[in-house]
C-alpha cells in the first residue's frame, strides 16, 4: 500500500560508518530507504462480496492512519464473530523481555490483500500515539484466502540493550524489539479486499502493555570523547565515513520559549524513538544542568549533513530543542605536512 514510513528521525543519517542497511532513517525525502510504490491491483467485478467490518479511522481507537485506510478493526471492534480481524494471543508481558503473537485471520469469503512485512508498532503517551518500529520495509503483495489466517511474533527483549547502534528491524513472521519502556503499545497492519483497491483499505490495530520500568537514553559506543566549554558540550566519536566525507557538526540547542519560523511546529520525541536515532542517542543524554548546546562532530557524506534541514524542532522530556547542522572547515591532510 502507499504507506510513508513514519519514522522517528528528522532525516537519514550517513554518519559515523551508517549505511542505508544499519542507519537511522527519516521521515521526510531525503531519507535513503523509501519503500516502493505499490504494486497496482485490478479489482475483480466477480470476486465475493466485501463485508462491512471497522468503523470510520477518526471513529476508531488507536494510532492514526494513512488516507488509503478507510475503515479500521481495532481492539474495541474485534469480537470472535468480526469476519476479519487482528487478535493478540495475550495482551500483557513484563519488561525486561516479553512475548506476544498477533494473528490477522480472514473468516470472509474474500481474498484479503497485505503486506506481512507492513506491520508497525506505536507507543501512546498523554493520549497521543507515536510509531516506534518499523523506519522502513520491503513491499511484497500477499493474500489471506477465506479461512487462513497469518501471525507475528513479537519479542521483546531489552537485555539486549546496550551501547550498540539499534539497526532496523524488519520481519514477515518473526520480529524482536530492543529498547520499549514500560507502557500501551499498539501492533497495527492494513490491507485490502481482492474486488477493491488500495485506496480502500481495512486497518487493524491490537493493544498490548508491558508492565516495567521507563528505558533510559544512553549513547552508543560510538562516543570517543565528550567535552565542555561553558554551556556547550562537543561530543566526538571514532567513525569515519569515507574519503568523499565531510566534517560536520550535528546541532542541538535549547530552545525553550522559542517559536522561530516553524511556529509551533514541533516533533515530540519519545526515547524509544531517540534510541533508534544515532543523533539524538548522542547528543540528547548530554543535556546536563547547565548545558545550552552539544554539538555532535563528526565525518558524513549525506547532503545535507545528517540528512537533515536546518531549522528542525523538537521535544523531549519537556524540553524543546532546535536542530541544525553545519560544515566544519578543516585544514585537510595537505595542511598537516
Amino acid at each position: 500500500m502507499n504507506r510513508r514510513a513514519l519514522l522517528l528521525s528528522l532525516g537519514s543519517v550517513a554518519f559515523a560508518g551508517c549505511t542505508a542497511g544499519d542507519g537511522p532513517s527519516g521521515t521526510g525525502a531525503e531519507s535513503t530507504t523509501a519503500a516502493s510504490s505499490p504494486e497496482t491491483t485490478t479489482a475483480d467485478p466477480n470476486a465475493p462480496a466485501v463485508p462491512d467490518v471497522g468503523v470510520p479511522p477518526n471513529e476508531a481507537s488507536g494510532p492514526p492512519w494513512d488516507d488509503d485506510v478507510t475503515r479500521v478493526v481495532s481492539w474495541t471492534e474485534a469480537t470472535e464473530e468480526t469476519p476479519i480481524r487482528l487478535t493478540p494471543a495475550r495482551s500483557r508481558g513484563p519488561l525486561p523481555t516479553a512475548g506476544f503473537e498477533f494473528a490477522l485471520r480472514n473468516d470472509t469469503d474474500a481474498r484479503f490483500a497485505f503486506n506481512d512485512y507492513g506491520w508497525s508498532v506505536w507507543k501512546r503517551v498523554d493520549g497521543e500515539w507515536f510509531h516506534v518500529e518499523p523506519r522502513y520495509w520491503p513491499e511484497p503483495l500477499r493474500y489471506l484466502g477465506p479461512g487462513e489466517s497469518h501471525a507475528w511474533t513479537l519479542t521483546v527483549d531489552n537485555d539486549r540493550l546496550d551501547g550498540t547502534p539499534l539497526s532496523p528491524v524488519e520481519g514477515r513472521r518473526s520480529v524482536t524489539l530492543v529498547g520499549l519502556g514500560g507502557g500501551t503499545y499498539a501492533f497495527t497492519v492494513d490491507g485490502w479486499f481482492e474486488s477493491e483497491d488500495y485506496e480502500n483499505g481495512v486497518g487493524f490495530a491490537a493493544r498490548f502493555e508491558l508492565d516495567g520500568d521507563p528505558v533510559e537514553l544512553t549513547p552508543t559506543d560510538e562516543v570517543t570523547e565528550t567535552t565542555r566549554d561553558g554551556d556547550t558540550v562537543v561530543v566526538a566519536t571514532d567513525a569515519d565515513s569515507g574519503s568523499d566525507a565531510q566534517t560536520v557538526a550535528f546541532v542541538v540547542r535549547r530552545a525553550d520559549g522559542e517559536s522561530g519560523d516553524g511556529g509551533d511546529d514541533v516533533r515530540r520525541i519519545l526515547t524509544e524513538q531517540a534510541l533508534r536515532d544515532r543523533t539524538l542517542r548522542n547528543t540528547l543524554p548530554f543535556f546536563e544542568a547547565g548545558v545550552e548546546t552539544v554539538r555532535l562532530e563528526g565525518r558524513a557524506s549525506s547532503a545535507p549533513a545528517f540528512g537533515v534541514s536546518d531549522g528542525g524542532r523538537i521535544e523531549y522530556e519537556g524540553d524543546r530543542y532546535l536542530i541544525t547542522t553545519e560544515k566544519i572547515e578543516t585544514a585537510g591532510p595537505e595542511a598537516d605536512g
